[in-house]
């Protein structure tokens, strides 16, 4: 920010030249101006347009190097409210409006750089508010100044940002894959407008999406590469994107044009309207599977490596719990109440996640296992991420495990255990409602409603105790 200083009656601002730039001011480390206001707030004003005007001027004096939009932008608003406030006002004839007369010549002094071949893209800048101002003060409509909008890339962190102020939002990657989206987007459309994208464009970027390889994200390198990188090395691929996925993407982008459009920054139809695809399971939509006998079997002998691994898998084979719920699991969080020992489920994604689950007589061992509160169960699974949660470094710890026991199937996962867990449940009758006060599910709207508090903690034990698999030896791990 410029300095102000007192100068006598007159008030002085100073900013310091960048060094690449001082031979043209004959090496000098500071320009200077002094003001026209003599109050301070009108001097502060005054400076800081100034300053403005200066460091634009200097950004396009550097080669290879276009000015940013943003501060084009700052410096259209500050020349327009500059004139429209009568800073350039001079007074001539009569019958003349000072303003428009000041503004004229303001004008007529920037048509003379440009005449010398001096014109930078600051001075077109200033020029086209000047001519906005104009037209203002003649009662028309300043056109609109395309060149002067945010590219796409702008725009969509300005969303993204606006997003991501709204109240309670719990953490998740949720930020990322918005980003992710856009910066996809980004490398195809280039920096052009949200206004220009075009039906055509949005067709033909989820076309090229539909032909990506499905693992190109699992690549750390895939995230410095440029759209047409990414192409060559992942694009053309005969499976592609799912469904799901591609739907997430347009469903993105879609958002982004709405924002967009109650800001008036796009006009017209969206043009991802419509390219949701209808998501059917057993067509489109494959869902998770429960692990088979023989699987568990294979998972399970010899057993895991790592202690920590075997151990969160058996918690979810007994409990159903998700994999960041048991790998966030604090010492604190295995409880007893009513002679029922319990793990207590916080910070759950949903409010019905928040619960209590029994513990299953073959997890008696994690009842008695002794720890400081504050301290996590399984600390070395890193916490990482959104909400510094370490359930996505157990869940690649359990993909490079079961990767090495040769389950490769994509539907079989850690959140398969869930999927066996339920399919116990309904095999043995128990009523939706009820397991899913275990499992952390929704419950149905008339039982929830008239039934608040859910089970009792007892009835929740019987439940779980149904947890069984025949003919699976499973190891049992020391308190």
């Amino acid at each position: 920010m410029a300095a102000l200083q007192r100068r006598g009656n007159k008030w002085r601002a100073k900013v310091r030249i960048p060094a690449e730039f001082r031979a043209r001011y004959d090496g000098k480390q500071f320009l200077q101006k002094t003001m026209t206001a003599m109050d301070r707030p009108s001097a502060r004003l005054e400076a800081e347009a100034w300053e403005v005007t200066v460091r634009a001027e200097w950004l396009s004096l550097r080669p290879n190097d276009t000015v940013a939009k943003r501060v084009l932008r700052q410096l259209h608003e500050t020349i327009l409210e500059q004139a429209l406030g009568g800073a350039f006002a001079v007074h001539g004839p009569p019958d003349d409006d000072p303003q428009a007369l000041g503004i004229e010549h303001e004008l007529e002094k920037i048509a003379e750089k440009d005449e010398r071949g001096e014109l930078t893209e600051a001075d077109e800048v200033q020029a086209a508010a000047l001519q906005d101002a104009l037209q203002m003060l003649r009662g028309k409509r300043p056109v609109r100044r395309r060149e002067l909008e945010p590219g796409f890339a702008e725009l969509a962190d300005e969303y993204v940002g606006h997003w991501a102020r709204q109240s309670g939002l719990k953490p998740s990657n949720t930020r990322q894959q918005k980003e992710a989206t856009f910066r996809l987007f980004s490398g195809f459309f280039k920096d052009r407008p949200l206004r220009d994208v075009r039906r055509a464009d949005a067709s033909a970027f989820m076309d090229a999406l539909r032909a990506m390889d499905p693992n190109w994200a699992r690549s750390p390198a895939a995230k410095q590469m440029s759209w047409r990188e990414l192409q060559e090395q992942y694009g053309g691929h005969p499976k592609g994107l799912s469904d799901a996925t591609l739907n997430r993407h347009v469903t993105t982008l879609q958002e982004l044009w709405k924002w967009g459009e109650d800001r008036d920054y796009c006009s017209g139809r969206n043009p991802f309207a419509g390219m949701r695809k209808r998501l059917t399971p057993g067509k489109n939509v494959q869902g998770y599977l429960p692990w088979e006998a023989d699987e568990l079997k294979k998972l399970f002998d010899p057993e895991p490596g790592r202690a920590d691994v075997k151990e969160v898998m058996l918690v979810a084979l007994f409990t159903g719990m998700r994999l960041d719920e048991i790998a966030s699991l604090r010492f604190e969080q295995v409880r007893e109440a009513d002679g029922v020992p319990y793990i207590q489920v916080e910070d759950a994604k949903t409010a019905a996640g928040n619960r209590q689950v029994p513990l299953h007589p073959a997890l008696g061992w994690l009842a008695g296992r002794p720890g400081p509160p504050g301290e996590r169960l399984w600390p070395k699974f890193n916490a990482e991420g959104p909400g510094s949660k370490p359930g996505a470094d157990a869940g690649k710890e359990f993909s490079r495990f079961k990767l090495a026991r040769g389950f490769t199937d994509r539907r079989k996962t850690f959140h398969s255990f869930r999927k066996n867990v339920t399919q116990i449940m309904e095999r043995a009758g128990v009523p939706e409602n009820e397991w899913a006060q275990v499992l952390g599910h929704e419950r149905g709207f008339t039982y929830s409603r008239y039934s608040p508090h859910g089970i009792a903690l007892k009835r929740k034990a019987e439940i779980v105790s149904l947890i069984e698999y025949p003919g699976v030896p499973l190891p049992h791990p020391a308190s």
